[in-house]
């Protein structure tokens, strides 16, 4: 009898253990899918895909007109108000990145109140920004300087536009000497770029999504700097511009061919051709009118980046004969 009674307390015993392992069982798989779930749904959000960049992302551009090249004392704009509107509108439109034109914050210190304000809502809303400005130094120089922010408000990157983009000039050959005769607050209210401190490299700055390289302007109509931001690893290039006309598609379309990127250009609201493009040559979002305006679109990076690591070109590259680049232009 004692034996039968142990036989039974065990086999009732062993399915109670049973029992409760398979509910724990169940209920680890139930915290695992939670967990899966929750980072799925972060990646989501974020760009990225199990730690690794993703191959799609969805990007944001505004063509809004703020602070512009010609320094206008006393001039009020809410740039900094209206450009977290519009960093609002980003994020809730799942954007990962929303580019703002040349010159639009104005004459700053960096840091400052506008750059503060803008970092708060950076962080807010978790996305990467890029935003023209006048940044003015400590000695009172000041250059033309795109900001990267990151998505914890940090301003985590520069680029100084390296090319001056002057409208007057006296002598010979053209645009080679600035007009004499004038001080520095002419050149402020007149032709800044004359003044400016020039950057003297192009850096490329890595985001969670992908590596990109910035230029501003007067640099797009140049071809090195499209060639240099892509051999340093640059997979978009950011083009902000702060002109009347149009941003060329016909250069964004060379760059994008020849360079092996996809692109992202901006310009004020009284220009026009803000637009988003993507490798080999798809402008997949375009603001044809010179007003307000603000795009969106979802750029491959799986294709781009298959591209570029089976290109011929990148092969096929003759950079032993390429010195002559480095030539002055006849007659300057």
């Amino acid at each position: 009898m004692l034996y039968c009674s142990n036989v039974i307390i065990n086999l009732t015993l062993n399915r109670i253990i049973n029992r409760n392992m398979s509910i724990i069982h169940r209920l680890f798989r139930c915290f695992l899918l939670m967990i899966l779930l929750f980072t799925g749904t972060t990646c989501l959000l974020t760009g990225q895909s199990g730690g690794e960049q993703p191959d799609f992302v969805k990007v944001a551009a505004v063509q809004v007109s703020g602070f512009d090249k010609i320094h206008k004392p006393g001039l009020k704009i809410d740039a900094v108000g209206k450009a977290i509107s519009y960093i609002e509108r980003a994020a809730r439109d799942s954007a990962q990145l929303v580019v703002f034109p040349e010159y639009y914050l104005g004459r700053i210190s960096i840091p400052g109140k506008e750059t503060e304000d803008l970092s708060v809502a950076v962080a807010r809303n978790h996305i990467y920004v890029i935003i023209g400005s006048w940044e003015v130094f400590a000695d009172g120089r000041f250059a033309n300087a795109a900001l990267l922010f990151g998505r914890d408000g940090k301003i985590i990157g520069k680029y100084y536009k390296t090319h001056a983009a002057v409208d007057k000039y006296e002598g010979n050959p053209a645009y080679s000497s600035p007009p004499g005769g004038h001080d520095e607050d002419w050149f402020l209210q007149n032709d800044p770029e004359w003044i400016m401190k020039k950057g003297q490299e192009f850096p490329v700055f890595d985001l969670d999504f992908a590596r990109i390289g910035i230029l501003t302007c007067y640099d797009g109509w140049f071809p090195e700097p499209f060639r240099i931001l892509s051999l340093k690893g640059a997979e978009i290039l950011v083009w902000i511009n702060g002109r009347f006309g149009a941003v060329e598609d016909y250069i964004v379309l060379t760059a994008m061919h020849q360079n092996t990127v996809s692109m992202i250009c901006t310009n004020q609201a009284y220009g026009k051709g803000t637009m988003i493009a993507e490798y080999p040559g798809i402008i997949k979002a375009y603001c044809s009118g010179a007003r307000e305006d603000y795009i969106t679109a979802n750029l491959n990076l799986k294709n781009l980046r298959y591209a570029r690591k089976y290109s011929r070109n990148a092969q096929q590259r003759r950079p032993d004969i390429y010195q002559e680049i480095l030539m002055e232009v006849p007659g300057k």
